[in-house]
């Protein structure tokens, strides 16, 4: 991989980035950004931007703040593109990712702005495997496996295909290049001879030069790798062109003549580990190599001496699978990107770490990148989920104190007033249950948890003798009641472990606080909270499969009990006498894990999610039908369910594990606005007073209070 001029320019043909963004507009989504959110953060945060979301302005809720133990004040955007293994490019002076869709289509993301564009039609089966810089233009080569009817490769005929493409225009460039026997995994280029010449390693272990004007090899292919080829870049020596290359299986880097395959010095040899990526660059006239390797370091050698410079750059938990090289500031900089899901930045010559490492991917990242924003310099990387993520390079990780979130996803979450404060409980999956001060974001106290993981959705709350209390559900079998203000334990908790605790609901009824529990063997136990007894025998419901969700509303001194089942059907109950009302609803493709009800116009309804059946239903608890259209928006699982009201209309709110929270008005079933996207799976939703929304996703959460919507409609 060959180093960038300055900082405009990324370092060429590793594997490359992606993303989804905490920012703009992004397709049909409204995405949130890691920098700080709508007006001034809480006095508790300073200017912690990196604990801080921003909303977009046609929001239903703008970003109050969140944890910051994944978020980074340095964030720019994040976005995802289409493929996993796109390749970054410069297209008309902006970075781009490059990738192929199934039919040969190939589109180009902006990494700055989210804007897609389709380029050209390959082949079909096209996979892009790099760009490189030729002739004053940007190419992005593709590669064409034969494949036989049965998608096997065909062993008759070449096995893959090279094609040259201008990035700018979408044409084809020079002829294509025949690779006998191996797919093409990396690329390269040099100039030589007054030609520029392509340089590529394969599946073979072989390293090929070729003319893309012709098509044909000016070179015999040379071999020496173990394994696969894993990465190519190219530098002068003495004024002659030469390639380094590593192998799959590899802890050296050769370095070749380019013309001749001959050794142009002796192997760098130093790493302990598979080396998996390199990048060339020129230093005051020295050309110099930075190495990346599985045991955790990036090495710096010279290339005409064969020595490495310094110490290895060591920093990474894990292996480091990119690197690129840019000019900034009159320094050349090292950026290395690794399986610890983190971005490095070195100076090349003194070896010294110049920055907090850039964090907020989950997954390995893949490659690494260069660009400008502002006239400011960025880094991108790329992750192995497909997400691109961009982070503003000479600035700092936090501008104040690092507000730490829950660290681990919540099983469960819900909301609270106690006097003047707004508490939020969060309930893990190791049983623990802990308190948040909502006005800053930070615990207050543990609370006693249990001795297994709280179910999802298994936390509510009730007000007993003026006493805010709140309940919690475990696979312990027992639900577990505590004092919010004294944070105490309240009385012996109620004992479910011969039925298994599913699902757990509060409702007033008759001037009592009942509990609702569902459970894996079919029936709703009802207590009555105050009186710590049941309110009769268990209502069974007849499904052997268990109820997976409860809710319940008291109407006019009428109370009705709404409980999902596995056998994906929702059905409607007196739970005075236990009888059942009208037949069990179907619809949904799944189990029904979720209930919420409201009154919407005058009527009871209840909305129910079934997980990977992603359109929410609603139902009509006097008519016992459904209410309309299914609620469609979602295109993965629902992870949770609420109902809140925004400027007085009553809303489903739903998030998921496609990154967003979405909500529909009940009255008109239409969804409001753009959907509010995350950078990672949203897994709890739970409303605030005030018409604010609490959300959780990965081991944050945020707050979002509700947005002006006076000026839009819905």
């Amino acid at each position: 991989m060959n180093a960038a001029a300055g900082y405009g320019l990324p370092a060429c043909s590793q594997p490359t980035a992606t993303g989804q963004d905490f920012c703009r507009a992004v397709g049909e989504f409204e995405i949130i950004s890691a920098v700080a959110g709508s007006g001034p953060p809480p006095p508790a945060l300073g200017n912690a931007a990196g604990a801080a979301l921003g909303a977009g302005p046609t929001a239903p809720w703008r970003v109050g703040w969140a944890t910051g133990r994944l978020a980074d004040e340095r964030t720019v955007r994040v976005m995802r593109c289409d493929g996993v293994h796109a390749v970054l490019a410069v297209r008309n002076g902006r970075l781009v990712a490059v990738d192929a869709g199934p039919f040969g289509e190939v589109r180009a993301l902006d990494v700055l702005d989210g804007m897609s564009t389709d380029l050209f039609k390959a082949p079909q089966n096209a996979r892009v495997v790099g760009s490189v810089e030729a002739g004053g233009r940007v190419l992005v080569l593709t590669g064409h496996e034969a494949r036989d009817r049965h998608w096997n490769t065909d062993r008759q005929g070449p096995d893959d295909t090279v094609r040259a493409w201008d990035l700018s225009t979408g044409e084809p460039v020079g002829e294509p290049f025949a690779v006998a026997h191996g797919r093409l995994t990396t690329v390269s280029t040099a100039r030589a001879d007054g030609r520029t010449l392509l340089v590529g390693g394969g599946w073979d272990g072989l390293v090929r030069v070729w003319d893309p004007a012709t098509g044909r090899d000016v070179a015999e292919p040379a071999g020496g790798h173990q394994g696969w080829v894993t990465a190519v870049a190219t530098a002068r020596v003495a004024g002659r062109p030469v390639s380094v290359t590593a192998g799959e299986h590899d802890h050296h880097v050769l370095v070749r003549d380019l013309l001749s395959g001959r050794p142009a010095g002796r192997p760098l040899t130093g790493h302990s580990a598979p080396v998996l990526a390199v990048a060339t660059t020129h230093v005051d006239g020295r050309a110099l190599v930075v190495t990346a390797s599985e045991d955790h370091t990036a090495r710096v050698w010279d290339l005409a001496t064969g020595e490495q410079l310094g110490a290895p750059l060591t920093g990474h938990g894990h292996r480091v699978h990119a690197v690129t090289t840019a000019r900034v500031d009159g320094r050349t900089l090292v950026i290395t990107g690794g399986w610890d899901n983190t971005l490095r930045v070195w100076d090349l010559l003194t070896g010294a770490q110049l920055a907090d490492a850039f964090t907020g991917h989950d997954q390995p990242v893949r490659g690494v990148a260069v660009t400008t924003s502002d006239a400011r310099p960025v880094v991108v990387a790329r992750a192995s989920d497909g997400l691109l993520r961009t982070w503003h390079l000479t600035e700092h990780r936090h501008g104040g104190d690092t507000v730490d979130g829950p660290g681990r996803e919540t099983a469960s979450l819900t909301a609270a007033t106690v006097g003047d404060r707004r508490i939020v409980a969060t309930g893990r999956y190791d049983g623990t249950v802990e308190l948040w001060d909502l006005a800053r974001p930070c615990t207050t106290r543990s609370l006693p948890g249990h001795t297994d993981t709280v179910l999802a959705g298994g936390m509510a709350t009730a007000v007993v003798d003026g006493r805010t209390l709140l309940l919690t559900a475990g696979r312990d079998g027992l639900v577990r009641i505590a004092d919010l203000e004294t944070r105490e334990t309240f009385g012996a908790p109620l004992d479910c472990r011969d039925t298994e605790p599913a699902a757990l609901a509060t409702v007033i009824a008759d001037g009592r606080t009942l509990v609702l529990v569902g459970t894996r063997t079919g029936t709703v136990r009802i207590w009555d909270l105050a009186a710590r007894q049941e309110t009769g025998p268990p209502l069974a419901t007849g499904d052997d499969l268990g109820v997976r969700a409860v809710g319940a509303i008291s109407v006019d001194g009428r109370t009705t009990l709404v409980t999902g089942h596995a056998d994906r059907t929702v059905r409607i109950w007196d739970p005075a006498d236990r009888a059942s009302l009208g037949r069990p609803l179907r619809g949904h493709t799944r189990a029904v894990e979720r209930v919420a009800t409201a009154v919407v116009d005058g009527t009871p309804v209840a909305v129910t999610t079934a997980g990977y059946d992603p359109h929410p239903r609603v139902w009509d608890l006097t008519t016992c039908r459904e209410r309309g259209e299914p609620l469609y928006g979602h295109r993965r699982r629902i992870a949770d369910l609420a109902v809140t009201t925004l400027d007085d209309r009553t809303v489903a709110v739903t998030g998921g594990d496609d990154a967003t929270v979405r909500a529909w008005d009940l009255h008109t079933h239409t969804r409001i606005r753009r959907a509010l996207r995350f950078p990672y799976r949203v897994h709890s939703v739970t409303p605030v007073d005030g018409g604010a929304l609490l959300v959780g996703f990965a081991g944050e959460l945020a707050l979002l209070p509700q947005a002006d919507l006076s000026d839009a409609p819905y």
